[in-house]
This record gives C-alpha cells, structure tokens and sequence, in this order.
C-alpha cells in the first residue's frame, strides 16, 4: 500500500513490483502509459499530454488506463455417477447424481476493464480523488455497466484517505497482486481455494448489498454502497476499514434484516517481506442458506424462522522475495452462523483452507515460472437442537502451474495448467465454473484446464 492514490504520477523505473490504482495495488509488472488531460482552473486552457507530461498543483488531472487480458483455455469436468444410498455429509444434495464426462474449450475476456481516475489539488495538502472503472468486452459477449468495478470519489490528505463508492472489500485486496503470478484470476489462482466455501458458490462477486443468492456466501467482494477509511502509512504499516451501508431494513416472511457488511485490512511492508491480514463481517447476508442448508435456512422464503446472521472470515497472506524467486503463503478461516429457530436446521459451518505458491524469475527477469497449491479441509458444522452435523468429503485440493514471458513490463504472454480435485462431496472450482451442461457441476467432480493469455496495460 506504499504511495497510496498516485494518481497521476508517471510510470517510471525498472522494478516489476506493482503499481497503483487508487491507492491500491492493482498489477504485478504492468506500468500504465498514462494520457493525461490537464484544465487549467480557472481558465479556459486545455492541454493534452501522454506519458511524462506534467501538470502543475494548480490543475485538475484525469489520468486514462486499462487492463485488457483475454485469454483461450480448454477445459474439463470429470464425470460422477452416485446412487440415491450413497452415505452423505449434513450438506449434501439428496438423491442420484447422474453427471457425464464434460469438456469444451472457451474464450474470455477475464478482468478487462477500462478506466478514468483523477484528483484536483485543494492546497494544505488535501485534494479531491475520482475514479471510474468499467469493465471491458473484447471477446464479443455482453460486458457490465460504467463504473461497475472499482469507482470512487473521495479526499486524501495528512489524515490519511476516505471516500464513498463502489470497492474492493479489504478482504478482497488482501489477496490483489501478490498472491497471483499473473493479472488473469482465470488461470487457477488462490481464489480458487480462499474466500469462498465451495458449495458452487462464486469464486468472486460485485454487489451492493444482499441478492439473495450463492453470491450472498463469497468473501472475494467489490461491494457497493461502500464507505472507506486509510490510514497514512507508519514505518511501513498501513490499515484500511469499509463498512457497505444496508439503505435501510429490508422486509421478508421471517422479519426485517439489514444487510451490512464491515471490512478492515492491514498490511505490513519491510524490505523483500511484505504481510497483510484481513477480517470481514456479514450481517444478515444468510450465507449458509447457499451451503447445503434447508429452504427454511432462508429468510426470503414463506415459513423461515431464520432471524439474523453473522458470517465472517480471517485471512493471513504473507509474501518474501529473496533474489529472483517468490514465495507466497496464505489461510483463511470462514464461518457462518444464522439465527434459526427450526430444529435440525444446519445453523453454523466452518471451514479452514491454505494456499502456497513459489514464483522464479530467470533470463533477466523477462521469464517466471510458478506452481501453487491449496487444500481447503472438510470444515465443521451444527444443527440447532444439538442433532448430528457431518462435514465428511466436502473439502478439496487445488493445483496450478506456468510459464510467463514478458516483452516489456507492459505487455506478457503465459501459458498455465490448472485444476481443482474436490472429495467426494466437495464443490470447489475455476472462476468462471465451466457450464457445459447449463448449470453447476454436481459434488465430487474433478476440474482441469490449459489457458494460454496475453495481458497489455495501458
């Protein structure tokens, strides 16, 4: 988080290290070649420069920049064939599962996006900051609204940082840049493992508050109706806090709740060791509604006596480059827990997972290549009334693996090996799951996928 909301300095140097989006780190590598516009004010001046152009404290600056990585992958999903007397964990969908074989390949535009950011200088060291991010389409499908990803307005100055909009979580930033050997999520990374319960439940999301669907239970958020606080940086210590407003009670057959969610992050940043925890609270978000829990479990649906909810996570993430190689080393803790007065409704789940990754850079930096890991254990679970919860198989383990060549620390191309070997009641895999069948795979399948990608920022 060093030299938060840079918003417009040039992309200088040689280090591969990240850079900055409004404040925070976004990318390993890639350095923006910046077009920026400068209006005099007052005045009546306006002047367009790119790269290295400057404007003086006195103007307001918009800063032009995007991230384009489109990537091709084949992929596939094993079959599963169980009889409606299979013995299964508490959260286990009832009946046969009659699952074939599937594979296909795909073309996806993965995190593209395309952004204005600026700030406006208001002297004694405060300024107005802006961004607007959207993202971008450039494999033909539809693409989201302007602004959908992380777009702000706020004002940084010796306080620190505040502003209202539309985020990454802390949670979600914990993980941002340095526990991902590329920019492409796609490819298998720790998201695959950390932040999300399996269950089918979206690897990532971006809402505004409570939908009211599997989106409900992910930790990985770009949350809307979001307010954030960072502090100053401290001998190499820099906290961040969100809280994502409810706008009010929300009505359903089992009662008002009101969906909130707070966030807060530290990072801590001392020569090649870099450490960040975060900690995320969901309030009335049903979580476990979406983790094999009963109908009931829902407050949204007739008959619930389920009340309120606490669903939280922890997340610890340490990163040490040492010559020409990166280690990574990740766990996270997510446990939900709902106010139910149905007896045997599942009312707690918890689960650990952990993620390590190595990293080596060779040929003069311009070639890496990585291999990762993560195993996300069965968890633990009750029942209100004290009933018999059983988690048996619902974890799984995870694996990926490539190579990147870097033409500039612009522009690079990877290749990567990828895959998720759920137990066999365990629902973990890629972002996006491949859906060859129209819907969710059913537990207990096996995921693999080869994607080769090129990533351009600019």
């Amino acid at each position: 988080m060093r030299g938060a909301l840079r918003y417009l300095e040039p992309c200088r140097g040689s280090s591969r290290h990240a850079h900055r989006v409004a404040g925070v780190t976004r990318a390993p590598r890639a350095h923006h070649a910046a077009v920026r516009l400068c209006a005099r004010v007052p005045g009546t001046m306006l002047a367009m420069a790119v790269g290295l152009a400057a404007c003086n404290s006195s103007q307001a600056q918009v800063q032009i920049y995007g991230h384009l990585t489109p990537m091709t992958d084949w992929v596939g999903v094993s079959e599963r064939q169980t009889p409606a007397s299979a013995p299964r964990p508490t959260q286990a969908p009832a009946g046969a599962i009659r699952s074939p074989e599937m594979s296909g390949a795909r073309m996806l535009s993965s995190i593209s996006y395309f952004g204005m950011r600026g700030k406006e200088d208001l002297g004694d060291g405060y300024a107005a900051i802006w961004q607007i991010e959207t993202p971008v389409s450039i494999d033909g499908k539809a693409t989201g609204a302007i602004g959908a990803r992380n777009s702000n307005v706020g004002v940084k100055g010796p306080f620190g940082t505040v502003f209202l909009g539309n985020w990454d979580t802390p949670y979600q930033w914990s993980t941002l840049s340095v526990g991902s050997p590329v920019r492409n999520p796609y490819t298998g990374d720790l998201s695959t493992i950390l932040s999300n319960p399996g269950f089918n439940v979206p690897n990532t999301t971006t809402q505004s508050g409570r939908v009211n669907n599997a989106s409900d239970a992910t930790f990985n958020r770009r949350q809307g109706n979001t307010i954030q606080y960072w502090t100053p940086e401290w001998a190499g210590l820099q906290l961040q806090f969100s809280y994502s407003l409810s706008n009010g009670s929300v009505a359903t057959p089992a009662g008002d709740i009101s969906p909130q969610v707070f966030g807060a992050g530290l990072e801590y940043l001392n020569g090649p060791l870099r450490v960040r925890y975060a900690y995320e609270l969901h309030k009335d978000y049903f979580g476990l509604a979406w983790l094999g829990a009963p109908a009931s479990a829902n407050p949204s649906n007739v008959g619930s006596r389920a009340t309120g909810s606490t669903d939280d996570g922890h997340k610890v993430l340490i990163v040490f480059t040492y010559a020409q190689t990166k280690w990574v080393a990740g766990w996270d803790r997510l446990t939900y827990r709902t106010d139910d007065g149905t007896s045997g409704n599942l009312n707690r789940y918890r689960r650990d997972a952990f993620y390590a990754m190595v990293q080596h850079f060779f040929g003069g930096g311009r070639h890496s290549v990585w291999l990762g890991g993560g195993y996300a254990m069965n968890g633990a679970c009750s029942r209100v009334g004290g009933a018999a919860c059983n988690t048996d198989d619902l974890g799984a383990t995870q694996l990926n693996l490539g190579y990147r060549y870097d033409f500039s620390k612009r522009t690079d191309v990877y290749v990567a090996y990828y895959q998720v070997i759920n137990r066999a009641w365990g629902s973990y895999g890629f972002s996006p799951r491949p859906n060859f069948s129209g819907g969710n795979a059913p537990p207990g399948v096996h995921y693999r996928g080869v994607g080769v990608g090129i990533e351009h920022t600019f």
